[in-house]
């Protein structure tokens, strides 16, 4: 079970995700680093299971999505 203080650069992020209205919670690696400047939180989350990588259905690229244990911290 993953925990993290309010105000770090990984719960920010998730609380950003998590924000989001269902059918777009989701935001590129670009997005991302262009509002909170912080690969280090990316991966974090990432190798904690908190948000997991999501293809495009279309194309090449993909972006990050909160798992339901990512949503789960916020929501708490």
């Amino acid at each position: 079970r993953a925990v993290m203080e309010k105000d770090s650069p990984e719960h920010e992020i998730l609380s950003a995700l998590c924000a989001l209205p269902r059918p777009v919670r989701s935001m590129s690696e670009a997005m991302l680093l262009r509002e909170f400047r912080s690969s280090r939180a990316i991966r974090n989350l990432a190798s904690q299971g908190l948000i997991r990588r999501r293809g495009w259905h279309d194309g090449p690229g993909g972006v990050w999505v909160p798992t339901p244990e990512g949503e789960r911290i916020v929501s708490e």
